[in-house]
């Protein structure tokens, strides 16, 4: 069987999550007999390795009719029998669905919460004292304007999944919990929803290493959708308290500068830059997340691999599959400062505590190994 996975600016895993997961299935079906394609449209050129065939087209504009012409004769000479469109929340899936091949499969892979953005759409005013004047305007305007930004971002949200429903395919969530919301917009038959989560990204991690008095973050400095500001913020109220404690930062992203100014006056907080983010799971204690929302962050499930506790607002419904509250984590209610700083403290105080939801963890996690996550990709490709 012939798989094409399709996503804009390539599948270099060293880039991110999607890239990443992609890397992982896409090696296993390999081994498993299955030929794979990596389709791209916006890729820079770059010296990483890839595994399989990538084809690019022609243009970064997927209105140019040369692309369609390429795509679908791709299609054809390759003798595709699915695609796989990691890029199923976004205009990937427009394109990607005009198929003039007979035969084809379309999975649309939704990496995110279906709803995310418009569930929280203005939840970035809370950190509005933290931008610049320009910045600070755009939000004021935006709140002004709230109830005439949340149509328009429901109507386009209506016209993505009715598009979906007018050209059938598999709709593929990380999470059950999307399901019910998601079906109320896009009315396909029950079984072309399919519910898959992120495999785990290491293997054959035997013990928890030894800890240290870390805290860690790792992902995209982004503060528009990771709170960072917030992050830093909690750690302002802590660091005092706890001078043998440290919070390391590991990403790189379009706040990185603005991060490192608003936490030059704050002790005990290191930036480490874009790197492999191992060795910090392996050192760190606690895993400190405060997103708006995500889809199935795979940093929550990389961090419990080595047994660091995870701590994050409830914001996103898919955290309640990771997280259980008190037993492999904590949670803490939607951008509630207070609360995530007295978690905190606790989770630092009692080690008996805090060891406890480490093991849980450790072993709670191991549910996504790929090998529990790979039949479910396998029985959805063969469907």
């Amino acid at each position: 069987m012939n798989i094409v996975f399709a996503y804009p600016t390539g599948l270099n895993p060293q880039k991110g999550g999607v890239e990443r997961i992609t890397d992982i299935i896409a090696k296993i079906l390999l081994k498993r007999g299955y030929t794979i394609f990596y389709l791209n449209w916006k890729r820079e050129q770059d010296n990483y390795e890839y595994p399989v065939p990538v084809i690019d087209l022609p243009s970064s504009n997927l209105e140019d009719p040369n692309n369609l012409e390429v795509y679908n004769r791709f299609l054809k000479e390759n003798r595709i029998d699915v695609i796989i469109n990691q890029h199923g929340l976004y205009e990937g899936t427009y394109f990607l669905s005009q198929v003039k091949v007979q035969n084809v499969k379309i999975i649309s892979v939704l990496h995110s919460d279906p709803f995310g953005y418009y569930n929280h759409l203005f939840a970035d005013l809370m950190t509005l004292r933290d931008s610049s004047i320009k910045e600070k305007v755009k939000r004021v305007a935006r709140f002004f304007l709230y109830r005439k930004v949340k149509k328009i971002i429901h109507r386009s949200l209506v016209n993505h999944y009715t598009f979906i429903q007018e050209h059938p395919q598999y709709v593929c969530l990380l999470s059950e919990s999307y399901k019910e919301r998601l079906e109320e917009y896009c009315d396909l038959p029950d079984n072309y929803f399919i519910s898959i989560p992120n495999p785990n990204t290491y293997e054959n991690i035997e013990i928890i290493p030894h800890k240290e008095p870390i805290l860690l973050f790792v992902g995209r400095l982004d503060n528009r959708s990771k709170k960072l500001f917030t992050l830093i913020d909690i750690w302002y109220r802590l660091c005092k308290l706890y001078p043998q404690w440290k919070l390391i930062i590991v990403g790189d992203g379009p706040d990185k500068d603005v991060l490192i100014n608003k936490a030059k006056d704050i002790s005990n907080i290191e930036f480490k830059g874009y790197q492999d983010p191992r060795e910090y799971y392996e050192k760190a204690s606690i895993f400190c997340m405060t997103s708006i929302f995500e889809g199935f962050p795979m940093c929550l499930t990389e961090a419990m691999q080595f047994g660091c506790v995870p701590i994050a607002f409830d914001s996103f419904s898919a955290v309640y599959d990771i997280i259980k509250p008190g037993e492999t984590g904590e949670l803490v209610k939607s951008f509630d400062k207070k609360e995530y700083v007295g978690k905190l403290i606790h989770l630092i105080d009692d080690e008996t505590y805090r060891k406890k939801l480490s093991k849980n963890a450790f072993q709670y996690v191991k549910r996504y190994d790929i090998a529990n996550i790979l039949p479910k990709w396998i029985e959805l490709i063969e469907k």
